[in-house]
C-alpha cells in the first residue's frame, strides 16, 4: 500500500475514531498492523478527506497485502469504540495480486465485535 486515505462522514464529530489502525493480511485471519494513531481525531470538518502517505505517516510496507481492514478501537465520546464513523477509507497501491472484479465487501456486526 502506497497511501491510503480516510473521510469524515457527515454525521456528529463526537463519533470520529480517535484510536484506530489500518491492518493487513494474507489469509485473510493472521492480520499485520500498518498504521495505527492514537490521539484526537484529525478531521477539522465534517466529509473532509485526509491523506496517509508510506514514508511519511507510516513506514512502507516491505511485501503487499491481500486483504486490508480498518479497526477502530476509541472514539471523540465512546472510549469503548462501539459507535463510530467514517465516510470512506480508500487504498492505493502497487498491484500484487489479481482482484477479482465481482467480489463483495462484507461486514457483519460478529466479524467486527470478534477482532477485540
Amino acid at each position: 500500500m502506497t497511501h491510503f486515505t480516510v473521510s469524515s462522514a457527515n454525521d456528529v464529530p463526537a463519533r470520529d475514531p480517535t484510536v484506530w489502525e489500518v491492518q493487513g493480511s494474507n489469509d485473510g485471519e493472521d492480520f499485520t498492523t500498518i498504521y495505527a494513531h492514537d490521539g484526537d481525531s484529525f478531521w477539522d470538518q465534517r466529509l473532509q478527506v485526509v491523506l496517509f502517505e508510506a514514508g511519511v505517516d507510516y513506514d512502507v510496507q516491505k511485501i503487499g497485502y491481500r486483504f486490508f481492514r480498518h479497526v477502530t478501537f476509541d472514539t471523540v465520546a465512546n472510549p469503548a469504540g462501539a459507535y463510530f464513523q467514517i465516510g470512506e477509507i480508500e487504498y492505493f497501491g502497487d498491484d500484487s495480486y489479481p482482484v477479482d472484479p465481482k467480489a463483495k465487501v462484507t461486514t457483519t456486526w460478529g466479524s467486527i465485535k470478534n477482532i477485540r
